[in-house]
């Protein structure tokens, strides 16, 4: 009987949550700067040749989320020589000021990224072929929720970056300040 009453008080808590959830999957775009970059250095560097592409998750319950981003870019410098570089927000956990529907939402979040570069040539050129970069960041961004449409962008910051310790493998050089900009659907509450 415990049991039973135990599920039935959880099951009590759980649904204004799951009716207060929405989940966003949205394709990503970015680029780190050394600086913090005007309005015009940012579009214009994720127009450019080589900004970073990939895939977004954030889980929303009420105004807390977790959430992470993962993007790459492939370039080729000789006919059998491919590098493919990354950078990602392995997982962050995200506040959302208002409501999870709410036409604007301002939010901020904070959370652990890799990036690194991976060489995929021939193994006899002498090249380094790996390199890698853990950072902890924060991040502010704003984004609008188009009837399921979502459409933002935010500006992160890393306060370090680290070669992984206990290793010799080198450092990946990432800037300070990372724009991403971001569109995709918004499902969940209403």
């Amino acid at each position: 009987m415990k049991a039973r009453a135990l599920a039935i008080a959880l099951l009590c808590l759980a649904v204004p949550a799951i009716a207060q959830t929405r989940v966003d999957l949205t394709a990503a775009i970015s680029k780190d700067f050394s600086g913090v970059p005007s309005a015009d250095q940012a579009v214009s560097a994720l127009a450019a040749d080589s900004p970073f592409l990939g895939l977004d998750w954030d889980v929303v319950i009420h105004h807390i989320g977790l959430g992470g981003i993962y993007a790459v870019d492939f370039h080729q410098d000789a006919p059998s020589t491919w590098w493919v570089d990354w950078a990602g927000q392995g997982i962050y956990l995200s506040y959302h000021l208002l409501e999870p529907r709410a036409f604007i939402d301002p939010f901020a979040d904070i959370g652990l990224g890799c990036a690194g570069r991976v060489y995929l040539g021939p193994a006899d050129t002498g090249e380094q072929r790996l390199a890698l970069t853990v950072y902890p960041f924060a991040s502010l961004g704003a984004a609008l929720d188009l009837n399921g449409l979502r459409l933002g962008a935010k500006l992160s910051y890393a306060f370090s970056r680290n070669a992984i310790p206990a290793t010799d493998i080198p450092e990946y050089p990432i800037g300070r300040f990372i724009v991403t900009a971001f569109a995709g659907v918004s499902i969940g509450s209403r």
